[in-house]
């Protein structure tokens, strides 16, 4: 045995070395877990505000998308008009082989190859078959179009303004239903917890009366009577437990999400009161703001230079013009040549242009009466707009009201039923009174806020939503 061997290990030694690789063995485990298991994803939903959800269906909502592809639409469409004042160049390559007297002839004169040869008679009228190779570039200037260019030019800066208003419109109208089906959302889960707790009310109403049956203290009545009050709350959870996965089904697809996504939605039904203006100012500022009037007048600014443009046809056309061919009959050693020029046209006589520009007219004239149509669906849509706003604000103050008498109301009437000065029926009548007050209160707050969500849409107001948080 060798001495290393025989030495003796001291105790201390044997005692750290230990702790060492019992404190690896404990370690290892966590530390590997760590390096190589994928990190726990967090399972809580997304929480989303108002505003955050205004963004989502903007950014997300195949309306806006269908919009800003009409604004790109219109501005092609000018592009496409400003190029009336620009050249237009063609080029065209043709080969021919023909026999026709006219045709080699010309041809010949085209290659420079014509000679004193070809005069015979007999070759001018019974020619040989010829092969013409012709490269040739047309090009066509307007100098002065009867202010077509012009015209179209404004028509599809009218256009794209169209666009942009309706883009406009879109977003205004998508801002009001995220604020609907948002609330509408919230206003769903409040209402849950409502009957939830109406739930575990009527559960403890039932066990209190089989219990005071049980003890001789009231009649099978009350306790049947507990039990359809529980049923009845039992169906009213399932009513609202449906309207709850309804109404986040329809703020997703406002949002542009699978109808089932989870989310936590952060806004709640809270006390809010919002400014009350006149009628008649809302009304001047509906038929200032609203995108859908300024269509209106835009598209009676189109009918007006839609009737110019007509007009302007009675103008002369000037155009410059040339080309530049070249003809051989082997794609080599032909002859080139060159045409230039300046064309004038006039129109003398056109039957039909008068009944364009009358058709035209009525067709501004049309334009103008629909405008002071939709002006007038927009007052209307306005006075309707501010009325349903101030009836639920009111139906707001009401509820609270109801609210607590509700709550006075249940608290005497248990209170008698204790001494028993009353029935258990009068009980379970306060305890629904409470309940329905409840549902006023909440859906009541879900109008108002709504309502006035409406009316900032009727007034073309609606282009954020930070008052409603």
């Amino acid at each position: 045995m060798s001495k290393a061997i025989k030495q003796k290990i001291p105790l201390r030694s044997v005692i750290r070395w230990s702790a060492v690789v019992l404190a690896f063995f404990s370690l290892a485990p966590a530390f590997f877990a760590q390096s190589i298991l994928p990190p726990q994803r967090n399972l809580l939903p997304p929480r989303l505000d108002l505003e955050g959800a205004v963004e989502k269906a903007l950014a997300d909502n195949p309306q806006t998308k269908i919009a800003e592809s009409g604004v790109k639409t219109a501005e092609a469409g000018i592009a496409e008009a400003r190029t009336g004042k620009k050249p237009f160049v063609q080029f065209s390559q043709s080969a021919v082989r023909s026999n026709n007297p006219v045709f080699v002839f010309g041809s010949l004169l085209e290659q420079g190859r014509f000679s004193s040869a070809n005069f015979a008679v007999q070759s001018l009228n019974h020619p040989d078959g010829l092969f013409n190779f012709r490269s040739q570039v047309d090009a066509r200037m307007p100098l002065f179009d009867q202010r077509q260019t012009r015209s179209r030019i404004a028509r599809a800066e009218n256009g794209k303004n169209q666009m942009l208003l309706r883009a406009e419109a879109t977003r205004q109208q998508l801002r009001f239903e995220v604020v609907r089906d948002y609330y509408g959302a919230v206003l769903a889960g409040e209402m849950l917890e409502v009957n939830r707790r109406a739930v575990r009310s009527a559960e403890a109403n039932s066990q209190k009366t089989r219990d005071m049956v049980e003890v001789g203290m009231t009649t099978d009545a009350d306790y049947l009577a507990a039990d359809v009050e529980l049923a009845n709350a039992n169906q009213h959870k399932l009513e609202a437990e449906n309207n709850l996965i309804t109404s986040r089904a329809a703020l997703n697809i406002t949002l542009g999400d699978e109808p089932d996504f989870e989310r936590e939605l952060t806004g709640t039904l809270k006390e809010t009161y919002f400014p009350e203006e006149d009628q008649n100012e809302l009304i001047r500022l509906a038929l200032t703001n609203r995108p859908d009037y300024q269509r209106a007048e835009l598209a009676v600014e189109d009918g007006r230079q839609q009737t110019r443009s007509i007009r302007d046809q009675k103008l002369p056309r000037v155009e410059a013009f040339g080309n530049f061919g070249y003809s051989s009959p082997y794609l080599a050693n032909g002859s080139s040549d060159y045409t230039v020029g300046v064309n004038l046209t006039y129109t003398l006589f056109d039957a039909g242009r008068r009944a364009r520009i009358e058709r035209s007219a009525e067709g501004e004239t049309t334009a103008e009466l629909e405008k002071e149509n939709l002006g007038n669906r927009i007052k209307l849509e306005v006075i309707r707009a501010l009325q349903n706003y101030r009836t639920a604000g009111a139906k707001i103050r009401v509820s609270v009201k109801s609210i607590a008498q509700a709550e006075g109301a249940l608290r005497i009437i248990q209170d008698r039923y204790k001494f028993g000065l009353t029935t258990f029926n009068e009980v379970l009548r306060a305890e629904a009174a409470l309940v329905q007050a409840e549902h006023n209160l909440l859906t009541a707050r879900y109008a108002y806020l709504v309502s006035y969500a409406s009316l900032l849409l009727a007034t073309g107001r609606l282009t954020d939503v930070r008052a409603f948080e």
